[in-house]
């Protein structure tokens, strides 16, 4: 990550500060912008009741002294934030780069206000963009659902770790698909048409799930951007 930035993620989760003074139960999303929301947030965070939505996470809040609860232990958020490989002006996200886009969904779905951090580079005419849309599946109906995707025009590749052949394996216990849509799909047609294939566990394509965008400029700027649930 080259310090500009970092700087500009930095810059972004300070400004999510101000939303923690009346959240009791937070969410917490996955990757290294999260990571910089913990470090950065620590002192607030600490009286917090926190869930996250990965080990990964999981591990970077128990490394700095946090407490957590299971998911299993809540029924609501009153705050949720989170990051994302691509978002578009409407909101739209692409996520799961780090494998948690299902348990991300439920957890943003609960919450009351949904905050996303982003770096500017990250944010893009429409999704999706360049970064592959993931769906995690069933691991027994890979090559079924592989197929299925396929004839609908998408390009598909399974998620392996580095060296080997067997699939990545999220944490809840699915296989990782990253898929290239066709091109003159709408976000909105690829999410209903993953949604309709048995054995899709979930998926990356993340629509009305964002209350405030928070983007850091790589100048040190900030800007933040509402929307209407």
């Amino acid at each position: 990550m080259s310090g500009e930035i970092e700087v500009a993620r930095r810059s972004a989760a300070i400004r999510v500060l101000e939303h923690l003074d009346t959240a009791e139960v937070v969410g917490l999303g996955t990757g290294s912008t999260i990571e910089i929301f913990l470090k950065t947030a620590y002192d607030k965070l600490a009286r917090k009741t926190l869930v996250t939505s990965s080990i990964d996470t999981t591990l970077v809040a128990r490394s700095l002294g946090l407490k957590l609860v299971e998911p299993l232990a809540i029924d609501y958020l009153d705050l949720y934030v989170d990051s994302a490989d691509e978002v578009d002006p409407l909101g739209r996200m692409v996520k799961g780069g780090g494998g948690a886009m299902t348990m991300e969904k439920i957890l943003a779905s609960a919450a009351n206000l949904r905050v996303f951090v982003v770096d500017e580079l990250k944010v893009v005419p429409k999704i999706p963009h360049s970064s592959p849309v993931p769906i995690e599946v069933v691991p027994q109906a890979i090559s079924i659902i592989k197929k299925k995707i396929e004839s609908a025009g998408f390009a598909c590749r399974l998620r392996v770790p580095h060296g080997k052949r067997a699939p990545v394996i999220t944490d809840l216990g699915g296989a990782v698909i990253d898929t290239i849509p066709p091109k003159n799909w709408e976000p909105e047609d690829i999410a209903r048409f993953l949604e309709s294939i048995p054995g899709v566990v979930g998926h990356g394509i993340f629509i009305n799930y964002t209350d405030i965008l928070v983007i850091g400029r790589l100048s040190g700027q900030v800007e933040v951007v509402s929307y209407r649930r």
